[in-house]
């Protein structure tokens, strides 16, 4: 029964995981961005076209494998020295606690990362925002004969600069995935080491290991406005949202008290164990 009820837990985790896939999945292949128009003289639209430095698929490859090498290590050692859960019987397979663990804190992960892309994709396809790199990228032609555009609003319009995909990117400008992402991952990281990666080897070693991660997000975000990608306030928005993702995930999803007693605790903690009696 407790097999069975381990696999039935271990499905339905992934059919949760699925129904926030399949939205942002589907988001991103059909869905169309609000079309939003412009003004004339709006020079934050006028900046050059440049080559993103970070690409998504390098941002969530780079990711998701700090994230995996962190929690397997670290599972690793705890497991090691007797701070890991006891292993777990999956439909006849034992399982050693480490690697359980393991794809607890990364399934979580994981499921962070979906509802946050879900959540900061939704508002860029509903909200439409162009890009800095507008101007460069789409060299619109308006129509004059429009009545749309007489109040200097441009809204009937025709790109002569730029393929299908690019028109469709260039209107995804708010708030920003990347940073969105990039700090999510950062804080997820700081908030699973400080409780969990305790070595007593050095005091600033744990907290050196936060700020580089917190470095590499705040890089990532300062990338997008230097490659033209994003307007600051995108990646100010995208750094706050994933931010909330970032500490609302590891506090109220994973809960990480729940794990990594001590097994000389599993009957309670010291103060909770009955006391001998002392006899006179």
């Amino acid at each position: 029964m407790a097999v069975d009820r381990l696999i039935w837990k271990i499905a339905l985790d992934f059919f949760v995981l699925l129904c926030v896939a399949f939205p942002l999945l589907g988001l991103l292949l059909w869905a169309e961005p609000y079309h939003r128009g412009y003004f004339a003289d709006d020079y934050s639209l006028r900046l050059p076209y440049k080559q993103q430095q970070i690409s998504e698929g390098l941002l969530a490859g780079l990711g998701f494998a700090f994230i995996i090498v962190t929690v397997v290590i670290t599972e690793f050692v705890r497991d090691k020295r007797g701070n890991s859960v006891g292993e777990k019987f999956v439909s006849g397979w034992l399982v050693p606690g480490w690697a359980w663990e393991s794809y607890v804190t990364v399934g979580v992960y994981t499921f962070g990362a979906a509802c946050q892309q879900l959540t900061v994709n939704a508002a860029k396809y509903v909200i439409g925002r162009l890009r800095p790199h507008f101007f460069d990228l789409c060299r619109p032609i308006p129509n004059s004969s429009s009545p749309l555009n007489e109040l200097g609003y441009i809204q009937a319009y025709t790109c002569s600069g730029a393929s299908a995909a690019q028109l469709k990117e260039m209107r995804l400008s708010f708030p920003s995935a990347h940073a969105s992402f990039a700090m999510y991952t950062a804080v997820f990281f700081i908030f699973y080491i400080q409780v969990k990666g305790k070595w007593r080897g050095s005091k600033l070693l744990r907290h050196g290991c936060q700020f580089a991660a917190l470095i590499a997000a705040w890089y990532v975000g300062l990338s997008r406005v230097v490659d033209h990608m994003h307007h600051w306030s995108d990646v100010t928005v995208g750094f706050i949202v994933g931010f909330a993702f970032g500490a609302i995930i590891f506090v109220y999803v994973l809960k990480p008290k729940k794990y990594g007693m001590p097994r000389s605790w599993e009957t309670g903690p010291p103060e909770m164990l009955p006391q001998p009696v002392m006899s006179r």
